[in-house]
């Protein structure tokens, strides 16, 4: 042990070297103190303030071992080598266990209580998790690890005993203190909440499989609570480590707003006010946000906000969450969107409205892959600010992707883990929830039934085309309360009637070939003056690119992910700028433009693909009505030009159209002069397909039946026998199993723009502090290809290593300003004579 004032003092962490002005102890009984501190107040808003203050002060107690303190004081210096009691830092690094002793504690002190068996359980596997992501209960191999291995383990490997007997007095003192029946009450309390609201949803005389299912969700959303609790743990521990390392964070943490509503509400009403109607949708989009603030003031729950694509959603969406978090107290607002594309516009809308004079994003954070916090800046202190509240999403309004959502609740290791906490009592606004993976429906919707039920959140989906999540196949495995109450619109049908800004041309009882479909946006873009062609891969819009034509005054685009974010952006804002100054403008993209980007062209031509995938293409088409009704045509090609066979979920939504939606409802589609944005139309859409994808919307892993939700629910793969109330989940194995996008694809630097000069200086750089900026800037000039075009690349000698980063760069002659990455080199850079 270190002697300091002639006292025996634990140390959990060190700053700077003995014998440095630098250096600084931090006391374990200080670090577990607060981290208790911070872990009980997160742990409060599910009903837990006890089990987190416990699991708090237990979490690094394996830390009063002697080859603890051994190890961390040689690191600091304090002793040295040839010193008897020397470890060698480097060499042992993260060999020290120091996480099971604390777990083992509760765990045997409690072992022989059966009525709280299940709370010990939880607490324990915490504990030894706070460096992973929750560790297996079983495992595949139908093995009880947690009982036989973890809590098993000897003395010589978790030190259990000695830090018993090495623990500060009053510590220990309050450890034993709260282990008694004010803790049991607590979480055998919320155990038994969580269990009645879930099992309630199982009607009396419900089959046996209906049962199975049910039980299924009970024991999935008990898991999501063992992770609620570790993610609370996780955040306080990561949270009270870099404040000690850095006491600046500490301050940014306690200076951050909390719950401005009372101002931030107020700038978005006058902002509303302010905005004076251009066109006659203008008066709809108002009305819509006014129905908003009205259904704000209702009780927390689930809410559906169904609206014509160009009805305001953003605004009228953002109205209602302030309020809502307003009237309620609550902690913050996140919106969770599917593309990046769509952040960076809502976000700069909302950043816009409510960050005024306040330090730039320290109201509004944007957070995913692509987001620089103001890119220009070398102020190493907003770089930050902006990393710190993007650990934990610690900000009053966060924009983030449908993927960090998910990963939140179910991806590995630790760094998203930690924020998911974060999402108990706010308010979550999912937009265009339809874009939520199939094979992901049911986790998604069992999460959203957690966080809404259990954790104080009021969530609202977001979208023109309302999937049926309320009614999916064997909705006790996991589906949501969606009542035609929870709609905030009073009259959806009435509302698309009045928005209806599109005439549809169904070209699909023949197949076209592509340079017919070439040919059809020639006479549009002649009639019309502006004309989008979406596809559904890559290979026919280069193909249907090609074709189109050129011409003078001509402003012709292409948009792909084979584009980087940062050139898809300025793409973007040229074909606005063109298409406001009224020049001739014809794009072909991909779908990446035809969900939720503001842009608006006279007439678009949609290949075939699912209902929601048309009626999001049609938003993109005379968007603020701003003449006459516009022109989208839905057309099929030849099979030869278009293979769909290893992009599933579009071909089944696809054939759900061709197949159900125009034969079932002809007689609707007669009627309505073919509006294919009738309500009723999407219902029925999404009844057949997601009674065609039912086998993968469990998260399938194979075709045996192996899925995810079974996997962290009841594990019947595993054991056959109920385990409930104990936990039998194997929750490594499943977040090992788990991505929110199933791609193989790899990420390139790309030389466009300030791309070239990332390159270079990575390339030259041996800073690690530098080279961490540099690929963080470096993710606006990234693209993601998939095997076959890399495979092709390195064939072609177009890629080469970045410096000691792990990543390739793409040589010049291999990024073209028309098309982005090529796999033939080109001696200039575009084809275009923009």
């Amino acid at each position: 042990m270190f002697m300091c004032n002639s006292q025996n003092i634990h140390v959990a962490h060190v700053r700077g070297q003995q014998g440095t002005s630098s250096f600084q102890i931090q006391t374990l009984e200080s670090h577990l103190r607060d981290v208790a501190a911070l872990t009980e107040c997160f742990a409060a808003k599910a009903g837990m303030p006890l089990a987190g203050r416990l699991v708090g002060l237990l979490h690094d107690f394996g830390k009063y071992s002697g080859m603890f303190q051994r190890y961390i004081l040689s690191a600091a210096g304090c002793i040295k080598p040839g010193d008897p009691d020397y470890i060698d830092p480097i060499a042992n690094k993260g060999k020290i266990n120091h996480a099971f002793a604390g777990g083992q504690y509760i765990w045997r002190r409690l072992i022989n209580k059966s009525k709280v068996q299940s709370m010990s359980q939880m607490l324990a596997i915490c504990i030894i998790s706070h460096h992973s992501c929750l560790k297996d209960c079983l495992d595949q191999n139908k093995r009880d690890v947690f009982a036989d291995d973890y809590m098993a383990r000897s003395e010589e490997k978790t030190h259990h005993d000695q830090c018993v007997r090495a623990c500060d007095p009053s510590l220990a003192a309050e450890i034993a203190g709260l282990l008694s029946p004010p803790l049991a009450r607590e979480v055998l309390g919320v155990f038994g909440g969580l269990h009645k609201r879930v099992e309630d949803k199982c009607p009396v005389g419900s089959d046996r499989q209906d049962i199975l299912d049910n039980e299924n969700s009970r024991d999935f959303q008990q898991g999501l609570l063992a992770k609620f609790l570790l993610s609370c743990l996780l955040d306080a521990d990561r949270t009270d480590s870099a404040e000690f390392e850095d006491p600046q964070l500490k301050r940014l943490r306690e200076d951050s707003p909390r719950r401005p509503w009372d101002v931030l509400a107020p700038r978005l009403e006058a902002a509303l006010a302010a905005k004076e109607p251009r066109h006659p949708i203008d008066l709809l989009r108002r009305e819509i946000a006014d129905h908003c603030a009205r259904r704000a003031l209702d009780d927390q729950g689930l809410f559906t906000l169904t609206v014509p694509t160009g009805g305001g959603k953003t605004l009228a969406s953002l109205r209602f969450a302030l309020l809502h978090a307003q009237k309620h107290k609550l902690d913050r607002v996140i919106y969770v969107i599917p593309y990046t594309s769509i952040i960076d516009q809502n976000a700069a809308v909302a950043r816009q409205i409510l960050e005024q004079g306040e330090m730039p994003g320290s109201i509004v954070l944007e957070h995913h892959s692509n987001f620089l916090p103001d890119a220009d800046t070398d102020d190493e202190g907003a770089v930050k600010r902006w990393e710190k509240l993007a650990e934990n999403w610690d900000a009053p309004v966060v924009f983030t992707t449908m993927v960090q959502f998910l990963e939140s609740l179910f991806g590995s290791g630790t760094r998203h883990a930690r924020r998911m906490h974060n999402l108990a009592r706010s308010v979550i606004v999912f937009d265009e929830v339809q874009t939520v993976p199939v094979r992901c429906l049911r986790l998604f919707c069992n999460a959203v039934d957690f966080l809404v039920g259990q954790c104080g959140a009021s969530a609202m989906l977001c979208t023109a085309t309302q999937p049926r999540l309320g009614d999916l196949p064997r909705p006790l495995l996991g589906s949501l309360n969606l009542g035609p109450e929870r709609e905030i619109m009073p009259d959806v049908s009435g509302l698309f009637r009045e928005l209806r800004r599109t005439d549809f041309i169904d070209h699909c009882s023949k197949r076209l070939s592509v340079e017919a479909v070439a040919e059809l946006a020639r006479e549009e873009l002649d009639g019309s003056g502006s004309c989008l062609v979406i596809c559904n891969t890559k290979k026919i819009a280069e193909t249907l690119y090609s074709l189109c034509p050129e011409g003078e005054g001509l402003r012709r685009y292409y948009l792909s992910t084979n584009l980087c974010p940062a050139h898809r952006m300025a793409r973007l804002e040229a074909m606005r700028a063109d298409l406001d100054a009224g020049r001739p403008v014809l794009c072909v993209s991909t779908q990446l433009i035809e969900c939720g980007v503001d842009i608006s062209f006279r007439s678009v031509i949609r290949l075939a693909a699912g209902l929601d995938s048309i009626l999001q293409a049609a938003g993109r088409c005379n968007r603020h009505g701003e003449g006459e009704r516009g022109r989208v045509h839905v057309v099929l090609v030849d099979g030869d030009a278009e293979n769909l066979d290893c992009l599933r979920d579009i071909k089944d939504g696809r054939d759900v159209f061709l197949d159900a939606v125009r034969l079932n409802y002809a007689k609707a589609l007669e009627d309505s002069d073919y509006d294919l944005t009738q309500p009723l139309l999407t219902e029925g859409y999404f009844k057949h397909f997601y009674h065609r994808k039912a086998h993968v919307m469990s998260y399938a892993l194979d075709k045996g039946g192996n899925n995810l939700l079974d996997m962290l629910g009841s594990n019947k793969s595993v054991t056959e026998k109920s385990l409930a109330p104990m936990l039998g989940q194997s929750f490594a194995m499943a977040a090992k199993h788990f991505k929110a996008i199933d791609s193989a694809a790899t990420s390139i630097l790309v030389p466009y723009g300030e791309g070239k000069q990332i390159i270079d200086d990575l390339c030259s750089s041996d800073i690690l502090w530098r080279k961490k900026e540099l690929l963080r800037k470096a993710q606006r000039y990234c693209v993601n290809v998939f095997p076959n075009m890399e495979r092709a690349l390195h064939a072609a000698n177009a890629l080469y290593p970045v410096q000691d980063s792990g990543m390739y760069a793409l040589r010049e002659n291999f990024y073209c300003d028309a098309m982005g990455v090529v796999t033939q080199p080109t001696s200039r850079l575009g084809f275009t004579d923009m």
